[in-house]
Parts: structure tokens; C-alpha cells; sequence
């Protein structure tokens, strides 16, 4: 069977590329039941709409435009599960220094779509409201943090890396002052919103699992003061926070807050026991 229309193009594109039909009709500018008409042949594409789709698609819009000469082939075969991931990412990467740089309210999301490379309704196709946007942020933010604490497994001794896993936080990085700013913005939005909160919430969590390793080998080690391992989480993560927080607002430079946490942390670590080294 050959297709002859281009609405056929139209639906396989939309199929291939795994978008669910009612959330195409808001980026096209066009009402859900236009989308249906026109996919189904009853209503033409104008040529903005073809942009529009085929930018959210992935196609080629000549694809679209032009008669599809087999609906079986895959009408863009370079968009994958893959190919999806990377445009929300590019979004995400373009809005977070924004964000970071002038805070929630001023940014627009045409002005993270003009950063993306993208256009005002392809950006709300993958994030629909620019809280939406911001609130992924936090777990990017999270995720860089993470990597840049990955090279703490190779350090043996739980004191040690306790910390290093301070400093890094507070190495005064283009990266650590990012990621301070925005939790100063997710703190100052949990109390009034609820996703912020729940955001907030779930970025601790990854980030306290971390330290509440360290905690939990160096108490079983006999290398911080014996106890319950969840009040020294609490109190070494409240006292990373404050400083990060002096930090980057000018108050301490951050060697100035590198050397209070590593002063305040000394408090808990035990003298290393000498073990006999003849055998």
C-alpha cells in the first residue's frame, strides 16, 4: 500500500517519535480537535503547523510536506527514546545557568527556548510550565554534585573522605557555587510550594545517602565518637549548609568556609589507632 497523503507522514511521524496526540495540539497553536481532523485527512496541516510538528518530531519537514511513499519505513529514522532524552536535556542545560544567574522569576521560557536552540512551543512540549523546568534542575544540580564526589570511593580512610567530602562541596568551583545557588532557590520555594518541597526533599535524601555512608563506616572503624550515625548526618549537614550558604553570598571566602567545616568536623573524628605493622 502506498501513501499519498500527508497526513499519513504526519501520524507515522508522531507514532515514531512516541508522542501521545493530545499533548501535540497545544505546541502546533491548534485545538485538539483540528489535530484529529487534520490527521485524519479531513483538514489540512498549514505550513506553520508542519514547522511546528516537525520540529517536535524530528522530521525533515519536506517529510511531511510531500506525499510518503511507504508508511512502513519510519518516517524519521534518526528520533529514538535516546534522541528524546537529549533535547529534554538540552532544555534543561540551557534554562539552569539562567535560573542560577537571575533567578526564577525573571526567566522566561522563551528565553530558555532561544538558549535551547528551540521554539517557545517545543520547549512546552517536553516541560509544560517553566516550574516544570526548574523543578528538573534540582536533580541536575544533584547529579552533578554526585560526579564530582565520585572520586571519594577511592579514599580508604572514612575520616579522610568526610573531609574531602566537604571541601568539595564548599571548593568555591564555578560548579559548587551553581549548585549552592540553586538550593538557596529550591529553600527559599519550599515553604510555599509543595513540588519544590518534594524536590528538595528528594535531592537530600540522594545527597545525605552519601554522607551517611562515610558516617556509618567511620563509627563501625572507631574513627568519629560511637553513636546513633543519624544525629552527626544531621548536624555535619547542617553546618556544611550554613557555611555554603556565607559562601556564596560573600561572607566567607571559600577557603574561609573550607577551614570553619574542616575545623567543626575534626570535632568528631577519633585519633586514628596505630596497628602493629610487624608480623
Amino acid at each position: 500500500m502506498v501513501s499519498s497523503h500527508p497526513h499519513q507522514a504526519a501520524r507515522a511521524a508522531i507514532q515514531a517519535a512516541g508522542l501521545k496526540q493530545r499533548f501535540v495540539a497545544e505546541p502546533l497553536g491548534i485545538d485538539p480537535s483540528k489535530l484529529s481532523k487534520s490527521l485524519a485527512g479531513v483538514r489540512k496541516f498549514s505550513a506553520g503547523e508542519l514547522d511546528r510538528l516537525a520540529e517536535l518530531t524530528g522530521v525533515d519537514v519536506e517529510c511531511l510536506a510531500m506525499p510518503e511513499p511507504d508508511p512502513v519505513e519510519h518516517p524519521n529514522p534518526r528520533m529514538s527514546g535516546a534522541e528524546f532524552a537529549r533535547r529534554k536535556q538540552d532544555i534543561l542545560d540551557a534554562a539552569w545557568p539562567l535560573f542560577t544567574a537571575r533567578g526564577y522569576q525573571s526567566v522566561t521560557v522563551a528565553e530558555i527556548a532561544a538558549a535551547a536552540g528551540m521554539s517557545q512551543p517545543t520547549v512546552l512540549y517536553y516541560f509544560h510550565s517553566k516550574n516544570d523546568i526548574f523543578i528538573a534542575t534540582l536533580d541536575l544540580c544533584a547529579t552533578q554534585a554526585a560526579a564530582r564526589r565520585e572520586f571519594l570511593g577511592e579514599i580508604q580512610d572514612p575520616a579522610e573522605r568526610l573531609l574531602r567530602f566537604a571541601e568539595v562541596q564548599l571548593d568555591g568551583s564555578p560548579e559548587s557555587k551553581r549548585e549552592w545557588t540553586t538550593w538557596a532557590q529550591f529553600w527559599a520555594s519550599a515553604p510555599a510550594f509543595s513540588d519544590a518541597q518534594q524536590a528538595t526533599a528528594a535531592a537530600y535524601s540522594r545527597w545525605q545517602q552519601g554522607l551517611r555512608g562515610i558516617v556509618e563506616e567511620g563509627i563501625a572503624a572507631g574513627r568519629f565518637y560511637p553513636g546513633e550515625p543519624e544525629p552527626m548526618v544531621n548536624a555535619v549537614t547542617a553546618m556544611i549548609d550554613g557555611f555554603g550558604v556565607r559562601m556564596i553570598s560573600g561572607v566567607l571566602s571559600p577557603e574561609q568556609a573550607r577551614d570553619a567545616v574542616t575545623a567543626y568536623l575534626r570535632t568528631w573524628v577519633l585519633p586514628e589507632v596505630e596497628e602493629e605493622r610487624d608480623s
